[in-house]
């Protein structure tokens, strides 16, 4: 199938993030239809079947016994807890049908990696997972300029993703045995995949974790990573990395790239902006296309790959597993 014709998704978990994915869809300009939404919650599934269009579906396995019998499914995007994946997508890709899994790959690296032996196993249907930052406009064009030497060379990358989330303290997020950790895993393994995207890979050398929660995982991550690989274009090896994550602070979302000459710093507040500022303080403000777009930039990438077009970006299921292992790491430095 070419990558011109419509994309025909499913959706399987019908929650929160799986409202981003739905108007990212819809805002594909008929590149993607989605014909189909899976959720065991009646109320989830039904509201957002009736605003795609799709077909509402009780579970996983409800869908995926139509496929073929009046239902043509081409990709799905896996919104469930990462605790119960692994039959999913093994389910999908037993079919043919692309998946791209929601971040983390799965609540711990051992279920990582057998999603990646699957993938390997069924190499014929294509797999992402849905690092959607990699997609933010400010971001490329930070890869893009790096690449060019307008920072010098890079020695440090810093990027802090917070804010105040207290209805997680009672939902399967912060239940150790449903999500994996924290907000560590819930938004440091997005800054673990940004490192990965702009710097190469990484090992955690540190790790301090804070706990406000009684009996649930933690609040709060502060995380010292370095890079491993060989290194490229003005990106030597050793480059530091700094995560903050927080689930009960204030507010905050920003990624910069420091250099010999000067450094990047996007804040996701001001979306349209990215600056440069050298080593003298004079700034320089560059305009860019709002972070808003990653989500439907990241389906039609994912449309456009699973229908046998190059991979444009997306993380893949080795990468997925990468930040599973870099989260477990952080996890086992911060316990001393």
């Amino acid at each position: 199938m070419g990558g011109g014709n419509v994309f025909r998704l499913g959706i399987i978990g019908a929650g929160g993030i799986a409202g981003a994915h739905a108007s990212a869809a819809k805002a594909a300009g008929g590149r993607i239809s989605v014909v189909a939404v899976a959720d065991p919650a009646e109320g989830s599934r039904v509201k957002m079947a009736e605003a795609t269009g799709g077909k509402a579906f009780a579970s996983p396995e409800a869908l995926f016994a139509e496929v073929g019998k009046g239902l043509e499914v081409d990709g799905v995007v896996v919104c469930t807890p990462p605790s119960v994946r692994t039959g999913i997508v093994e389910a999908a890709l037993s079919r043919g049908i692309a998946v791209l899994a929601e971040k983390p790959l799965a609540h711990t690296a051992a279920d990582s990696r057998k999603l990646l032996d699957l993938s390997r196993k069924h190499a014929g249907a294509r797999t992402a997972v849905a690092y959607c930052h990699r997609f933010t406009p400010a971001v490329r064009e930070m890869r893009r300029l790096t690449a060019e030497g307008r920072i010098g060379t890079l020695e440090r990358f810093e990027n802090v993703f917070a804010c105040d989330l207290p209805h997680n303290e009672g939902k399967w997020m912060s239940d150790l045995t449903a999500s994996g950790g924290g907000a560590f895993i819930d938004m440091g393994c997005h800054s673990l995949d940004l490192y990965h995207f702009l710097v190469g890979p990484s090992a955690v050398a540190g790790s301090v974790y804070q706990h406000k929660w009684p009996g649930r995982t933690e609040t709060a991550a502060t995380v010292l990573v370095r890079s491993t690989g060989a290194g490229t274009r003005n990106v030597p090896p050793g480059v530091a990395g700094v995560i903050l994550s927080g689930w009960s602070e204030t507010a905050r979302f920003a990624v910069s790239l420091v250099g010999t000459a000067g450094m990047l710093h996007y804040d996701y507040e001001k979306p349209t902006e990215l600056v440069f500022k050298d080593l003298n303080g004079k700034i320089e403000t560059l305009a860019v296309e709002s972070h808003e777009v990653r989500f439907a930039k990241q389906l039609v990438a994912f449309a456009d790959y699973a229908q046998g077009g190059d991979n444009p970006g997306l993380a893949t299921f080795e990468e997925g597993l990468l930040a599973a292992e870099g989260v477990e790491a952080a996890a086992r430095l911060a316990k001393g």
